[in-house]
């Protein structure tokens, strides 16, 4: 097994399919917000905390992390030649994004309990 699970056309595929389903959430937020009847923090909490919402975000939130994590693993590997270093930097990133898909599943579960 290699050192590098995502490779050749599989990685390709993920960006292109989560690059689809974000601009498409990208328009259904927007057209949501524009059709809003009111603006304000109250009423878009009640959005987000919609069931469908919330699982149409937490799918938009796993695809941002794919789609981030294969573009800079990426960079990462043809830019950093230092394998020491390319470990490092591919642990903080790998560190950064869980700890952001844990910040927002968390707040995304806050709507369960509240």
């Amino acid at each position: 097994m290699s050192l590098y699970v995502l490779e050749g056309l599989r990685p390709w595929v993920i960006q292109r399919v989560s690059a689809v389903y974000m601009a498409l959430f990208i328009i259904y937020a927007a057209w949501c917000y524009f059709t809003a009847d009111v603006i304000g923090y109250q009423p878009w909490k009640s959005w987000l905390y919609h069931p469908f919402n919330t699982s149409v975000v937490g799918i938009f939130i796993i695809a941002v992390l794919f789609h981030a994590w294969i573009g800079m693993r990426d960079v990462v590997l043809d830019y950093v030649h230092n394998i020491m270093l390319r470990i490092f930097v591919l642990g903080i990133l790998f560190g950064v994004l869980i700890g952001s898909a844990l910040w927002v599943f968390r707040i995304l579960l806050l709507s369960v309990v509240s």
